[in-house]
């Protein structure tokens, strides 16, 4: 079984790339981001994952192919799409013109799964395109699911999702038993549905909560003994998220795509992108009111803890509005380079002595052991 993988140096793409490669699958990773074909290919994966370094070596040593060359998809039989998409009109475009760069490559009969978000109604339309139509290819729908940070594990531990014809279904069924992934068949629109239900219904969790925050602030209640003495010994809110930055790059883009598929604009769902607005808002204030000093420690920016992702990252956001409106920030993120981004990190013992107010934009492991004595501490966290 050959199989092209299309984006696959990011973070859904190269993980699968690599798994099935260790599982004797012959993969050909295609991307168009030359800057890190050379060092992925020497082995240095662009991202943080866990096992995504040994397991890349592992599947380098089998012989995963790395190519910008879409001509190479003409030699798969199986095509997984892994690009990042959105409801803005320049990643739908993007995303449409992928599309027709890879169906022009198909081979006849070929298998061209989806892994993105897309847009509800996208298959049916690519099932009447032309190329489709004349070429036959075998459309799959097929959702990644995983969380950032768990790739390895629940590519196999979670079942997948597969939106195809019923007499087609096999084809898919056979792709992901490879890596022993159980599948579940449904229609095209359902499995559409599903991948934008389970993120929107994850972020209006999420930002429910920050809801509740924001009320009690409004009528000047101490939410976090609110929360506390609610959820202590109550079996029916033992899972309740804490208030916190609702982020990363799924959950907030995802929303979007949801209440503009399915007309939901100043409904439910749509207000809550106001609500996470005033619970920042709120952030801001409160630092305002209480730190005293210019000078602010700040650790972590990245969008979840033990990560190295800033995309959709609130935490980011807020240090940069801080810089913005004056404040000198001291930066703590152990999981980043210093070049990954323009402004300046350190080591929180070097600097911990710059400033008595400490924010926890996102709570790595390893500020638990950080001594913030004498420190007036704001952990802002659903972590």
């Amino acid at each position: 079984m050959k199989v092209a993988v299309v984006g696959g140096l990011g973070h859904i793409g190269l993980p699968l790339s690599c798994l099935l490669q260790i599982k004797d699958r012959n993969v050909i990773i295609i991307d168009e981001n030359a800057e890190i074909i050379d060092s992925v290919f020497n082995g240095n994966p662009p991202f943080f994952e866990p096992d995504l370094k040994e397991n890349l070596a592992k599947a380098l040593k089998k012989g995963l192919q790395i190519t910008d060359d879409y001509v190479k998809i003409s030699e798969c039989e199986y095509v997984v799409v892994t690009i990042g998409t959105s409801s803005s009109k320049k990643d739908r475009l993007n995303f449409d013109n992928l599309i027709n760069k890879v169906s022009e490559n198909l081979l006849p009969n070929s298998k061209l799964i989806l892994r993105s978000t897309v847009d509800y109604g996208t298959c049916s339309k690519l099932l009447s395109n032309k190329i489709f139509q004349e070429k036959n290819i075998i459309l799959g729908y097929c959702p990644e699911r995983i969380a950032e940070g768990k790739a390895f594990d629940e590519m196999i531990s979670l079942p997948q999702i597969v939106g195809a014809k019923q007499d087609k279904f096999f084809e898919f069924e056979k792709f992901f038993s490879t890596i022993g992934t159980q599948t579940i068949n449904v229609s095209y629109e359902e499995a559409e549905f599903i991948k934008l239900f389970s993120n929107v219904y994850r972020y209006s969790e999420f930002s429910l909560i920050n809801e509740f925050k924001n009320i009690s602030l409004q009528f000047g209640l101490n939410f976090e003994r609110i929360f506390e003495v609610a959820t202590f010994d109550y079996p029916r809110l033992k899972n309740i998220a804490k208030p916190g930055f609702v982020g990363g790059p799924c959950l907030p883009k995802d929303t979007k795509t949801f209440v503009e598929n399915f007309n939901q604009n100043n409904k439910i769902i749509d207000l809550f992108f106001k609500t996470n607005e005033i619970f920042l808002e709120n952030i801001l204030s409160e630092i305002k009111n209480n730190c005293s000093s210019n000078k602010i420690i700040f650790l972590g920016i990245t969008f979840k803890p033990e990560s190295d992702d800033l995309r959709g990252s609130v935490a980011y956001e807020l240090l940069k509005t801080l810089i913005s409106t004056g404040y000198d920030i001291y930066v703590v993120e152990p999981n980043i380079s210093h070049e990954a981004i323009k402004e300046k990190t350190y080591l929180y013992e070097d600097i911990k002595d710059q400033s008595n107010y400490v924010i926890i934009g996102t709570n790595h492991e390893e500020f638990k052991s950080y001594d913030f004595k004498d420190k007036e501490v704001l952990k802002i966290g659903n972590n």
